[in-house]
């Protein structure tokens, strides 16, 4: 029987008995180019180097677990880097959701949201807020490969849908002025997932700067096309928007992998059809109540 080779980097495993042999990834070895700590006491052990029974027994015992836990171990600290660095197709983003310009001690400020979850796959999206304890909510139905959105509105019985071309977006985006988007190496973790920074630079001189932070963790298809942040080539998980007059800050506090529900992209058959303009209507009717 061999023991664990030494130098060599051709080498990448050692044999056990009757010609077993243990692969390792380049990397995975100590100095010598054996197997590090605990493994190599369960060789010797194997070539009958220990004498003592009660250290045979022990070996014998706890040497299989051993010799898994320094694999995991290895592999966590950087032999398999590629599995950590594979992106996510699908799962759940919550977001903590605040609003900068309202007054805290508004007749409506009790009624605002705290929180946006946004479902997503590889080609689509539902982001769902709800607002006033369920009595406004919205649904947005993302299609990406079809750039097109059902964009849902209820508000206590009244229940809306509009289906939304990209064409459409202008509509619901007027508060979007010309501005410059700057891609910045400035990096961050936001809900664990590594982020980097771009700004917002507006043409007005009233128009504050905005910082967003986007990752390419997550694998979605042109994710931002219907927002006035195109250009990011990413998910975003911290930035700000402003719609209907209203600031809105979203910073994403959890990233739930996993399978969606396919029910979830389903459009509602319990909302009246409209067009795009009816909505539009409608929604600014109800979100200026939030401002007063």
């Amino acid at each position: 029987m061999r023991s664990a080779p030494g130098g060599g980097e051709g080498r990448r495993g050692f044999r056990g008995q009757k010609g077993c042999r243990f692969n390792l990834p380049r990397g995975c070895r100590g100095q010598s180019g054996s197997l590090v700590g605990t493994v190599e006491p369960w060789i010797a052990f194997k070539a009958g180097s220990y004498p003592d029974k009660n250290m045979r027994t022990m070996i014998i015992k706890y040497g299989p677990l051993v010799f898994g836990g320094a694999a995991i171990i290895m592999l966590a600290n950087g032999c398999s880097s590629g599995f950590m660095q594979q992106k996510i197709t699908a799962g759940v983003i919550e977001y903590a959701l605040s609003f900068p310009d309202q007054d805290p001690n508004g007749l409506m400020a009790g009624m605002l949201p705290e929180k946006t979850t946004l479902s997503f796959t590889e080609n689509q999206q539902v982001a769902e807020l709800s607002a006033g304890m369920g009595v406004f909510r919205t649904v947005m139905m993302v299609n990406n490969d079809q750039r097109s959105m059902d964009y849902h509105l209820s508000v206590l019985s009244k229940k809306l849908v509009s289906k939304l071309q990209e064409k459409d977006m202008a509509l619901f985006n007027k508060e979007e002025k010309a501005m410059v988007m700057l891609l910045t190496d400035e990096t961050d973790t936001i809900a664990g997932y590594p982020c980097k920074k771009a700004i917002a630079i507006y043409d007005g001189v009233d128009q504050p700067e905005i910082e967003l932070w986007y990752t390419d963790r997550i694998e979605v298809k042109d994710p931002n096309w219907f927002g006035p942040y195109k250009e990011i080539p990413g998910v975003l998980l911290r930035y700000s928007i402003v719609q209907y007059g209203m600031r809105m800050h979203l910073d994403a506090t959890s990233v739930t992998p996993g399978e969606i529900d396919p029910s979830k992209f389903v459009v509602k058959t319990d909302h009246e059809a409209v067009p795009p303009a009816v909505l539009n209507y409608e929604l600014m009717e109800v979100l200026s109540t939030f401002s007063i």
